[in-house]
């Protein structure tokens, strides 16, 4: 009896993990059906120093990261725009399932999307999954990253006088003037 219960766990989690769908995490294909290259602010590719996600956007726009990360290649002196290619199961997916994907670039440095200075994202593409063969990133398209400026000491002073004016205000509310 044991060995039986065995034999079926055993051949149902062979049956899930080959149902989950698979994504081919690349900007570019051979024979240029996916050519998405992804550009530094300069104009060059994105090259060392950089790192890619993809990320799945669930309902109402939220955004869930997808692992693992890529590279950008470093083979060319000019700076590669591409990544190393890598499959990404998604697990909880069957085959024929349609999910809508974003891929994120930014500097490997800041550790994450949010935290670097120097950052940016593509379009938005839905693809059906298939479970026995990643599929390619149809529709995706290049983008240039730009460069997210650092609140200055203007934007910090206005911030901080706004927020005093609120704290005077809900003093003056407390002590009943209006």
């Amino acid at each position: 009896m044991n060995k039986l219960l065995l034999v079926g766990l055993g051949t149902a989690a062979c049956f899930n993990a080959q149902t989950q769908g698979m994504l081919n995490f690349a900007n570019y294909t051979p024979g240029g059906i996916v050519d998405a290259p992804v550009f530094r602010p300069d104009g060059t590719g994105a090259g060392a120093g950089f790192t890619a996600g993809l990320f799945l956007v669930r309902n109402g726009g939220s955004l869930e990261p997808l692992f693992p990360t890529a590279k950008f290649r470093t083979s060319s002196p000019d700076r590669t725009p591409y990544i190393v290619s890598t499959t990404i199961y998604l697990p909880g997916t069957w085959s024929g399932d349609v999910v809508t994907v974003r891929m994120r670039a930014w500097e490997t440095a800041a550790g994450s999307y949010e935290a670097a200075l120097i950052r940016g994202e593509s379009n938005d593409i839905r693809v059906m999954l298939h479970a026995y063969y990643p599929v390619d990133l149809l529709g995706l398209q290049g983008f240039t990253m730009v460069v997210v400026p650092e609140p200055g000491p203007g934007g910090l002073l206005a911030l901080g006088g706004g927020l005093w004016l609120l704290a005077a205000r809900r003093r003056n509310l407390e002590r009943g003037a209006p």
